[in-house]
Parts: structure tokens; C-alpha cells; sequence
């Protein structure tokens, strides 16, 4: 039992540092979109990317076009079938305008205000009061790991998936923090609890503290609008407080059922 907690911990101290999401982009209550270009340009689009960051555009007509222009972004070709992404100040104004050609790229900043976040700190105070019974019976305890784990993974990929021209798996990595060490030793706690081995409520309690630690980061989750998220942004909230709330839970259920079991196990 020494021996695996010192594995833990060393892993846990070696594991990479949280971000909150993928691609460093952060929770906000605005967010830039792009209306249209005006006049049309044939086979040319354009869309803001990474949670309104950058402006993309997308050249599928036959011709060149030119992006840019002023004293604030410098000109860009953009060949057919080329696609070409950038900052540009100008797309924080409430309503923007950025030159293409002849024509312009037209946008607007919509502003929404976030949740309240003592209903999702609720949500999450109540999802560890139910973690914490799992704590009655290893196999309870056991099936916890793998709905919490699963949730903080989902989230991580969602956060992974939000994120425009970048590899999806060290964006994955990046988002996942010190859920790579949580990830696999929650199936060592299932197996675990399926042969009904006495580790059972150890590994889950570690994994769950672990999967706070992981969850920390997404508090701001709970009080913006504007999630970087490949899905609804209540969805995501949802994970985030199973991650938290469930994993504060296994943490106490666990190591409460090794208080009341004695040192036998």
C-alpha cells in the first residue's frame, strides 16, 4: 500500500499542469462572430475561430483575394483553396469591419451575461454529498470512478475539439492536466472492484482527489456565458461540476470506507 500511494504521488507531481481549456482559451461573456462579407465574393467565407480569437478566411473561388489592409493588420493573398487565420484588434469593436478585396468582412461582439454560479456551486455540493455514499460499498465506489473520470475526459475532448487548426491530441493533453494519471488508474480501480480487491476504495479515493485537482482550473465555467466547447455550454458546466462534486465525493466516500474497515485493508 506504501509503495503504490509513493507511485501516486510521485505521478501526480510529475503530471503536467490544467488548463481550464484546450488552446489556452478562456470562459468570457463575449464573443465576436462575423454577419458577412459585402459585396459577396464568390466561393470566399469567413468565420471567427477559437472562441472569437481569430478571424478565418477561406478562399475557395478561383481567384487570389487580399485581407487586411490599414495600419493595424498588414495584407495578406490568400490563393484559391488556401485558408488563412489571424488576430485583428478591430474584431473587439461591437461592430467591425475588416477590408477583403473590394469588398469587406462584416462583424459584430454580442454580449450575454453568464449564470448565476451559486446554482452550479449547488449542483456540484450536492454531486459530492452523492459521491460521498458511493463510499458504503466498494462497487459502488468503483462505478463512480468511471462516470467522474469519464466526465472530466468528455470535457477535455469537447475543450480539444473547440480549438481551429491546432493537433488534437496535445490540445488533448494540454486540457487533460493530471487527468492522464486519473484516466488509467480509474480502470485500475474498476478492475479492482470487480475482483472485489481491497485497493478498491484507495485507488478511488486517490483518482477522485486527483480529478479535483484536474476540475480546479474550470471554475470559471460556472459564471460566464461563453464556453470554449464543442457542445452546449450547460453541457460542459454539468461536467465540470461532476468533476469537481464527484470527485470531492469519491475522495471522501473512499477513504471514509477505509476509516470504518480498518487497516486490514
Amino acid at each position: 500500500m506504501r509503495a503504490l500511494l509513493a507511485a501516486l504521488v510521485l505521478l501526480t507531481a510529475t503530471a503536467g499542469p490544467a488548463h481550464a481549456h484546450a488552446g489556452g482559451l478562456t470562459p468570457q461573456d463575449h464573443l465576436s462572430r462575423v454577419t458577412g462579407i459585402a459585396p459577396p465574393l464568390p466561393g470566399v467565407t469567413a468565420a471567427m475561430v477559437n472562441h472569437g480569437s481569430q478571424l478565418e478566411v477561406r478562399n475557395g473561388g478561383d481567384v487570389p483575394v487580399t485581407v487586411g489592409g490599414g495600419d493595424r493588420a498588414a495584407d495578406h493573398v490568400i490563393g484559391p483553396g488556401e485558408t488563412y487565420r489571424f488576430r485583428d484588434e478591430r474584431t473587439t469593436a461591437s461592430r467591425w469591419e475588416v477590408p477583403l478585396d473590394r469588398s469587406v468582412i462584416e462583424g459584430r461582439v454580442d454580449v450575454a451575461p453568464g449564470p448565476n454560479p451559486l446554482w452550479w456551486l449547488l449542483i456540484t455540493v450536492a454531486l459530492a454529498a452523492g459521491g460521498h455514499l458511493l463510499g458504503r460499498r466498494r462497487a459502488l465506489l468503483g462505478a463512480g470512478v468511471v462516470v467522474v473520470t469519464a466526465a472530466h475526459a468528455w470535457h477535455a475532448v469537447g475543450s480539444a475539439l473547440a480549438v481551429t487548426g491546432g493537433s488534437f491530441v496535445p490540445l488533448l493533453l494540454g486540457a487533460s492536466g493530471v487527468g492522464l494519471v486519473a484516466w488509467p488508474l480509474s480502470a485500475v480501480a474498476a478492475v479492482a472492484a470487480v475482483r472485489r480487491r481491497p485497493a478498491t476504495a484507495f485507488v478511488a479515493a486517490v483518482v477522485g482527489a486527483m480529478l479535483v485537482v484536474a476540475g480546479i482550473p474550470d471554475f470559471d465555467s460556472f459564471r460566464f456565458s461563453q464556453l470554449p466547447f464543442a457542445g452546449p455550454a450547460d453541457l460542459d458546466r454539468l461536467l465540470v461540476a461532476l468533476t469537481l462534486g464527484g470527485g470531492l465525493g469519491l475522495a471522501a466516500g473512499g477513504f471514509d470506507y477505509l476509516r470504518r474497515t480498518g487497516p486490514t485493508t
